[in-house]
């Protein structure tokens, strides 16, 4: 096992790309993140479609861009514009990807040009937020991490690293192993070093955050090797589209909802809601208890993904593909 390890980090020097993408570029986007997200207030943006002009207090709470004709749907999706308002017969329309308290917000505001004060403007913390944006990227980045077992295998290396004493079980857990301390090393000290170098707030103590960040990283390792072992080629290309529309679509840049039951049934069976919700909660004082289910919920993901790789790899093996 110590063997395994020691071979893939003395092969990460041949892999200058991964290594610099994983140490040294991730930490410093997620520095930087952390470091606006800290320091931006996020209004509500609200494209308001009219054909008069109409004068709002100043609030820097929630900006009004007016405009002639409406904007297309997907920049609620993107996040450009909290919700699209328009007038349909006299009747205020308002259109959101985000809460109905979002939603009930806002009609307020255009009905009485006041806004609720009382409420936070954003109900998800600076935490949440990070561990948010964090997620997209430690998905893409665990199967860029997760190369040599793709090259093993295509190179013929995986059969004969087998014919030793070396078990399947063990390799995959050497390089589940590997993959998790190269996820979770680099990122959680790119947190906490930002927190302690420059007093950025992150919503959490050390100690919370390394454990919902192992949480994280453990859920990121059982999803590479699932995708390593599904797809042959353009693993990165796809991994890369399936963990950003997910994680939009789960919520992890803003509250998303499409309004539709059924549809919101399903967005949440994500498990990136799921964590999303463990870590929105835990931010606001809640206990690990109220969040069980949660929890369980994304341990039967993680335990999915990592049995269904272990299962393809040695169905493949056994059939003489590997």
């Amino acid at each position: 096992m110590l063997n395994l390890l020691s071979n893939k980090i003395y092969r990460m020097k041949s892999k200058k790309t991964v290594f610099i993408m994983a140490m040294i570029v991730m930490p410093l986007i997620i520095g930087i993140a952390i470091f606006f997200t800290d320091k931006v207030v996020s209004p509500y943006r609200i494209a308001y479609v009219t054909d008069t002009t109409t004068k709002f207090d100043n609030n820097p709470a929630i900006q009004v861009k007016e405009m002639n004709s409406r904007p297309p749907e997907s920049d609620l999706a993107l996040g450009k514009y909290t919700a699209i308002v328009g007038k349909k017969e006299n009747n205020l329309q308002v259109s959101t990807f985000q809460s109905e308290d979002v939603k009930n917000e806002i009609q307020t505001f255009f009905l009485t040009g006041k806004l609720n004060n009382e409420k936070q403007l954003n109900n998800r913390g600076t935490g949440t937020n990070v561990l948010g944006f964090i997620l997209m990227f430690i998905l893409i980045q665990g199967v860029a991490l997760t190369t040599f077992f793709p090259e093993d295998r295509d190179n013929s290396n995986y059969k004969r690293i087998l014919t030793s004493p070396i078990s399947n079980k063990k390799y995959l857990l050497s390089q589940g192993i590997f993959t998790f301390i190269c996820l979770f090393i680099p990122a959680y000290l790119a947190v906490s070093l930002t927190h302690l170098c420059f007093g950025v707030v992150i919503g959490f103590s050390l100690g919370t955050l390394a454990l919902l960040m192992a949480i994280l990283a453990f859920f990121a390792t059982a999803f590479a090797l699932f995708m390593a072992t599904v797809f042959d080629r353009n693993v990165g290309l796809i991994t890369s589209g399936i963990a950003i529309v997910t994680c939009i679509l789960a919520g992890c840049f803003f509250e998303f909802t499409s309004g539709i039951k059924l549809f919101d049934f399903l967005l949440n069976l994500l498990p990136q809601k799921g964590f999303m919700d463990l870590v929105n909660g835990v931010e606001h004082g809640t206990t690990y208890l109220n969040y069980i289910s949660q929890l369980i919920y994304l341990g039967v993901w993680s335990i999915g993904f990592w049995l269904i790789g272990s299962f393809i790899t040695n169905r493949r093996l056994r059939r003489g593909i590997y």
